[in-house]
């Protein structure tokens, strides 16, 4: 049904189908238009984009037959590149340092000295915001650098940037020792690290396992969970690197609130089982019954790490009274893995879990001396 009446509009009576219709030609303007910047948009972006191919495989070139070539000689080449050219250079020369290293990167880092990105990451440090900051410690990392960073008034202030100028100077043998490295990294941690950041942790702690528990011992009340989660797996890897440390910091975390921090633990004290402390039995009974599966699934495979007869008779009894699947599975697991050390009674006793976990262990041997003679 046609609306009809009128519409005073400044002043005049106009008919609301007037209205209407300039209203309908408007959108339709617009929807023209708009369609016409798009259009015209992505096809600017095609034109910049083959454009840029074209310089890119041009730059490549000329980049990589330099770079493998007697003599660079960098400046004259990068003096006659076009804007568009050095940015394309230094996309490609990012690319090139994550993936070689040793003498094959050592000119190609030349070049990043002479297309300037020392000195661009030194003013980025001084001025840039953090997203900046973090490209900066990136390139002095890839270019083994860390003399603009000493030049610039800068501290990091992030988790982020802490792990990255640890890994910038432990990169570049410009700590004095890794102690100082686990100080950078961790003097004002609270939050969980990236995986890079997890990755310099436990670069730095294998070089100095008795000072990172010195560390944690001192702080590990302070971390946030997700943190002390992964300092916790850090240690785990270190083992019997660990000569004086105290693990009771490792033991208390068994009681912690978060569940993650207690399998965390309990993951990390599958590395020492030699350790006296451990064999209480007060404790292994405390830990078997623990509220949480994920934990108590972390704590047999502790015990199977641990793989003594002590261990495995708590393990043992402990599956007996498993109710949760997932959990009696990793249990069995680890209790197969050591089935030449305990009762020939354990299938009885365990039933269709411990035949899943030895077809599983038995196909797995399988597979892997299938892979070895392969590549044997």
């Amino acid at each position: 049904m046609m609306m009809q009446g009128n519409v005073a509009l400044f002043g005049q009576t106009v008919p609301v189908t007037v209205i209407l219709t300039v209203l309908g030609l408007l959108v339709g303007i617009g929807l023209v238009v708009s369609f016409a910047l798009t259009m015209g948009l992505s096809s600017y972006l095609a034109f910049v984009a083959d454009r840029r191919e074209g310089v890119r495989s041009d730059i490549q070139s000329e980049l990589l037959n330099r770079a493998f070539g007697e003599d660079p000689d960098w400046g004259d080449w990068v003096d006659g590149l076009s804007d568009r050219e050095r940015h394309v250079a230094t996309e490609l020369l990012g690319e090139y340092l994550r993936e070689l290293d040793g003498s094959e990167a050592e000119p190609l880092r030349d070049l990043g000295t002479v297309l300037g990105l020392p000195k661009q990451a030194q003013r980025d440090l001084e001025r840039g915001h953090m997203y900046e900051r973090l490209q900066a410690l990136t390139w002095l990392i890839r270019l083994k650098q860390p003399e603009p960073y000493f030049a610039a008034s800068y501290e990091p202030s992030t988790p982020a940037e802490q792990a990255a100028v640890a890994r910038l100077l432990y990169e570049t043998d410009a700590l004095a020792s890794p102690a100082e490295g686990l100080e950078i990294l961790l003097a004002e941690a609270s939050q969980e690290f990236s995986v890079f950041g997890q990755d310099t942790l436990f670069r730095l702690a294998s070089e100095a396992p008795d000072e990172m528990f010195a560390l944690a011992i001192e702080r590990y009340q302070t971390w946030s969970p997700a943190l002390l989660a992964q300092v916790l797996l850090v240690c785990g890897q270190l083992g019997t690197s660990i000569r004086a440390g105290d693990i009771a910091w490792v033991t208390a975390s068994l009681d912690h609130d978060d569940e993650g921090v207690r399998a965390a633990a309990a993951r990390a004290l599958g590395s020492f089982g030699w350790k006296p402390q451990l064999r209480d039995s007060m404790f292994l009974a405390r830990s078997t019954a623990d509220p949480s599966s994920r934990v108590r699934g972390a704590i047999y495979e502790m015990l199977g790490e641990w793989g003594d007869e002590e261990a495995l008779t708590v393990l043992l009894y402990a599956l007996v009274s498993e109710d949760d699947p997932r959990a009696l599975v990793r249990g069995t697991n680890a209790l197969v893995r050591r089935r030449d050390r305990i009762d020939t009674g354990a299938p009885a006793i365990l039933g269709p879990a411990w035949a899943w976990s030895s077809e599983q262990a038995s196909y797995d041997t399988v597979a892997r001396g299938r892979t070895g003679t392969m590549e044997g």
